[in-house]
């Protein structure tokens, strides 16, 4: 529970930390000369989210699951559609605040007010960064994700197999108690064939 609180403070105080400081150090011609860059990676990242968010939809399988163990992977699948929507969603967000502020970037600039080191330039400073740190901050926890639903499909299907296993067993074991019923003629001595 400690960690989960923690992940979610650091996925909210590294992104501002992070605009802050872009706002007050960087002028937004650093920004504008890394748009292509950032473009690509966050075009990337969607095309690969888009391509995994079936793929997670598709891992339900029922594989003789009982209705607790069906329910506890019905509940994680969901819980990593929803981490794989919002991560799409905010790497979308935040290639549109590229494009927009790279569009912007003459006019901003431009304007000359400047208040305690800060101007109109840095406010597309603080959301390009921090958006993008946002967007590198959920990838983190992509990779815990996919392990952990690695982790519990793989304990979901061993126990299974063990299942069936022992139904198996039962089977083998009710068989070889049966009494067999001996066909007519069993044990007979036949006279050699001529």
């Amino acid at each position: 529970m400690r960690l989960i609180v923690i992940s979610r403070l650091a996925a909210i105080t590294l992104p501002l930390a992070s605009g802050v400081a872009a706002a007050y150090w960087t002028p937004l011609a650093f920004w504008f000369d890394m748009k292509e860059g950032l473009i690509a990676f966050l075009g990337f990242l969607c095309a690969a989210v888009v391509q995994v968010m079936p793929i997670t939809a598709n891992f339900l399988q029922s594989d003789q699951l009982n209705p607790t163990e069906a329910e506890r992977l019905t509940r994680s699948l969901t819980k990593q559609q929803h981490y794989w929507i919002a991560l799409l969603s905010s790497a979308i967000f935040a290639m549109m605040v590229i494009i927009i502020s790279s569009a912007l970037k003459t006019r901003l600039e431009t304007l000359p007010q400047e208040w305690h080191g800060f101007t109109y330039a840095s406010i597309p400073c603080f959301l390009i960064a921090s958006t993008t740190c946002f967007v590198m901050v959920k990838m983190l926890g992509l990779f815990e994700g996919m392990l952990s639903l690695h982790h519990l499909r793989g304990e979901l299907v061993v126990n299974a197999a063990k299942r069936s296993a022992a139904v198996k067993v039962k089977a083998v074991q009710a068989d070889a108690k049966a009494p067999r019923a001996l066909p007519d003629g069993y044990g007979q001595i036949l006279p050699p064939q001529k």
